[in-house]
């Protein structure tokens, strides 16, 4: 383990980046080979604002929290920070382990913080405008988000204190499974079923982005999906089906909404009022 952490430390960037796009790439051709969904707003002028987040957010915030996580582990290990720095009696596989999951939870309450709290909802809800879904909706944030999410996760490595393993590759996982979930792959049935069991599908993650509220209001785990059985906010399926279900806020549907300069400029604008139905998402303040 101390080889692999000694290689990560040295190409943590290069890494990170590689598999960031080979990711990507994969995702697109199995898009292309089985959909799940026919995709309906104009390609060009929505992936040319979902690719400009992506570089935006990737060249400056993305790559950074590597090495600033790394450095957070560090420090709580110099000074004794976190929950893990004061238990020593744990085997090292057993500290990684749980380092893992904590991290996981972590990420969990935070993308439910980013529901719940309604400032922050107005900053992640562009993630949500995303008429479609597809391998570039991962990358739908405000830098607002990334900033305030990136923060937020290094202030849960502090807590933690994780080993420096740990954090590497917790990073590097989410440079696949950040793309992998907004896939739209059709999985066969049985596949998402088993798989889903321990790990967050595109399925399970496609009705986070409902535009019923009470689907938006869950499946808010990034990897692993018994935080969201466990903490009672786990949703099996869509209400019409994965085929049927409308995507994205219905107040935000107007085409406008896929281009760059709107995007940006989402935190800042009012809520529009949509009296079609209660259940539809986008009404602050947000609640579960």
């Amino acid at each position: 383990m101390q080889t692999v952490e000694t290689f990560l430390l040295a190409n943590s960037g290069s890494v990170y980046a590689t598999l960031l796009l080979v990711t990507l790439g994969v995702v697109a051709l199995l898009e292309h080979a089985a959909p799940r969904r026919p995709l309906s707003a104009d390609l060009g002028v929505r992936w040319s604002g979902n690719f400009f987040l992506f570089f935006l957010n990737g060249g400056l915030l993305w790559l950074v929290y590597t090495s600033l996580g790394v450095g957070a582990s560090v420090a709580a290990s110099e000074r004794g920070w976190g929950l893990l720095q004061q238990v020593s009696a744990l085997p090292p596989w057993v500290e990684f382990v749980v380092a893992l999951l904590l991290m996981d939870l972590g990420h969990y309450l935070i993308h439910r913080a980013f529901h719940q709290i309604p400032l922050l909802w107005r900053v992640h809800r562009l993630h949500h405008t995303d008429p479609d879904f597809d391998f570039t909706t991962g990358s739908r944030f405000h830098p607002f988000e990334a900033v305030l999410e990136h923060g937020a996760n290094l202030a849960v490595v502090a807590l933690v204190g994780p080993p420096v393993l740990a954090v590497l590759l917790f990073t590097l996982t989410y440079a696949v499974t950040s793309t992998l979930v907004h896939g739209n792959i059709r999985l066969p049935a049985g596949w998402d079923r088993a798989t889903r069991l321990l790990f967050v599908t595109p399925d399970m993650h496609r009705t986070h982005h409902s535009q019923i509220e009470r689907e938006t209001n869950s499946n808010y785990g990034g990897l692993f999906t018994f935080w969201d059985r466990i903490l009672g906010s786990y949703v099996d399926e869509p209400e019409g089906g994965h085929e049927r279900m409308s995507i994205g806020l219905r107040e935000y549907s107007d085409v406008r909404h896929i281009r760059l300069g709107p995007m940006l400029r989402n935190p800042f604008l009012a809520s529009p009022p949509d009296h079609s139905s209660e259940e539809v998402l986008g009404q602050e303040p947000r609640s579960s």
